[in-house]
């Protein structure tokens, strides 16, 4: 029996199944280019997309009209016009844009509040947005985006032109967020930290790196229940005061990191660390006020059995791998 023939036999469940079983993109590729068959399968199955050229998205699009999540970080070029007509293309437009879950936009200088509305309310199931690095974003994006309201991931960092105001379209809308990174975002202040501490309990991430923030900023993400996450490299005007809010708060914390914060001290690491043993990983790289010693003898008085879940200590220059696991190295 020929080749053909034998290619005919295979249903498409059965095809889609052999591609469930590739994880490799270069078997993926190669499976692709078997047969029209494949090719079919393979464009029906897709769920991913990324672009390099802005040029062949309305190609790509038609093509792929299951996809769920398109990367467009390495397309800088897109912009309010060719948004207009990949979502103004008639019916093939909303075929894609009916399952769009997540929208990775990072670095793309071109695009504006216009264009980036016209694209979130077109895609009434968006989970997850990525505008990173789009330094000249500012609170008039922020609203587009805060029209995904079924939102649980958005990372903004180095949108310098965000400030409180456009933090709180996104707090008071997107009440389902779960992860939210800030960092860079300069405008950033305690009023619009506790506007969002108050607004969205679902919190699991945050991070805070390099704002402008105060300890009043930890008084606030302290009634956080369900954070397990906080990042605040570089917060120069946290102290010791935030983090016993933080030590009196946070049941759910399990990492933090206040690398780079200068007015953190061992007195204000020690009030987290009895606060929450279940804490798996804390950071505080380069706070040069934080020793060995006084922690060392904290860690003394946990039991083992308090210390095993966690992972990794870092101090200063000093970096030890399951250091928890023996305390006595710490002294």
């Amino acid at each position: 029996m020929e080749s053909p023939a034998l290619l005919s036999l295979l249903t498409d469940d059965l095809l889609a199944r052999v591609l469930d079983k590739l994880a490799d993109d270069s078997d993926r590729k190669s499976f692709r280019f078997v047969c029209k068959a494949f090719l079919r399968v393979d464009s029906l199955h897709r769920t991913t997309l990324r672009v390099l050229r802005s040029e062949f998205l309305p190609s790509l699009l038609r093509k792929y009209k299951y996809i769920e999540a398109l990367d467009l970080s390495v397309c800088p070029r897109i912009d309010d016009g060719t948004v207009a007509l990949l979502v103004g293309g008639g019916g093939w437009s909303l075929s894609w844009t009916s399952r769009m879950r997540t929208l990775l936009l990072s670095r793309s200088v071109g695009l504006r509040s216009s264009g980036l509305d016209m694209l979130i309310r077109s895609c009434p199931c968006l989970e997850a947005i990525d505008v990173s690095y789009c330094c000249g974003f500012g609170d008039r994006e922020a609203s587009a985006l805060s029209c995904a309201v079924g939102l649980r991931d958005l990372k903004m960092d180095k949108c310098l032109g965000l400030t409180d105001v456009g933090l709180a379209k996104i707090a008071v809308r997107c009440e389902k967020l779960e992860r939210l990174s800030l960092k860079w975002c300069l405008e950033i202040t305690d009023l619009g930290i506790d506007l969002l501490s108050k607004k969205c309990p679902h919190l699991k991430f945050l991070d805070i790196s390099y704002l402008k923030v105060t300890s009043e900023s930890l008084r606030s993400i302290a009634a956080m229940k369900k954070l397990e996450v906080l990042a605040m490299v570089g917060c120069g005007l946290v102290d010791d005061v935030g983090l016993h809010f933080l030590g009196n708060g946070c049941p759910s914390l399990q990492v933090l990191d206040v690398s780079r914060c200068d007015k953190v001290s061992s007195s204000g690491f020690i009030s987290v660390i009895r606060g929450h043993s279940d804490l798996r990983q804390l950071s505080a790289v380069y706070c040069f006020f934080v020793s060995e010693f006084p922690l060392g003898t904290i860690f003394m008085n946990f039991s083992y059995d308090d210390l095993c879940c966690t992972s990794k200590l870092e101090l200063g220059h000093f970096d030890a791998p399951g250091a928890f696991h023996n305390p006595s190295s710490l002294a």
